[in-house]
């Protein structure tokens, strides 16, 4: 397959956050989500990111981490600057590059999870359930965590998850055990804004999320996808 890019920015100040993929693109105004399906363009200019919509969003992404790997995604903690809706932005975002195409055959859910304290610090997640698993405990999940600008090798990792009662992201909490150190490192997080989207395969829980990770406030995203379950035989 060619690898599938998300450029994702959270702005809290002007409450502006959203992700822009190839052939979709997600927009929150405060708690007010908007889901485009016009094709933006997204390109790579040297280290850099741009993403534009027509009349919607001009953003550019500069890499401020290294490139993070969790399995079938790679992702780079971003600042962006630019415009969304006419309003100027600045703030913290990430670049999300998908070079596996997930197999849905195989999989009955899968989250992805950004958070984001500032420039040094962060957390990135995705955990796979497989197919008949009966929890979180038997998910393969992968993590890494930058920690004063220093990427620390996470050994083992755990997201446990609030639902509402139509399946969406309430609220999560995060458990990273880094190589070497005997106690796990915490976060905890809220939901703020979220829109659901059912495609053919999949059913698309997209969320932000205030996160509070080792007592600092941070911003970000969960996304959730859910395996959509064939309809059966009359």
């Amino acid at each position: 397959m060619s690898a599938a890019y998300a450029l994702s920015f959270f702005d809290p100040d002007h409450e502006l956050y959203g992700t822009v993929r190839s052939g979709a693109t997600i927009l929150f105004d405060g708690r007010k989500p908007a889901a485009h399906a016009e094709e933006a363009l997204i390109d790579s200019e040297g280290d850099d990111w741009r993403a534009e919509l027509s009349g919607r969003l001009s953003l550019r992404l500069a890499p401020v981490s290294p490139e993070v790997e969790l399995g079938l995604l790679a992702v780079s903690l971003c600042r962006v600057a630019g415009e969304v809706e006419g309003r100027a932005v600045d703030c913290l975002g990430a670049v999300s590059v998908t070079r596996e195409t997930p197999r849905w055959d195989e999989l009955d859910a899968l989250r992805s999870i950004s958070a984001l304290v500032d420039e040094g610090n962060a957390v990135f997640a995705l955990a796979r359930r497989p197919r008949g698993a009966a929890g979180h405990g038997e998910e393969d999940v992968r993590a890494a965590m930058l920690k004063d600008g220093e990427l620390l090798e996470i050994e083992a990792a755990r997201v446990s998850t609030v639902y509402d009662g139509e399946g969406r992201q309430r609220s999560a909490g995060l458990e990273l055990w880094p190589a070497g150190e005997e106690f796990s490192r915490r976060g905890s997080g809220q939901v703020i804004a979220g829109s659901s989207l059912e495609l053919e395969a999949v059913r698309v829980h997209a969320a932000v999320f205030r996160w509070r990770i080792e007592g600092r406030e941070g911003i970000g995203a969960y996304e959730l996808m859910v395996r959509n379950e064939p309809p059966a035989a009359a």
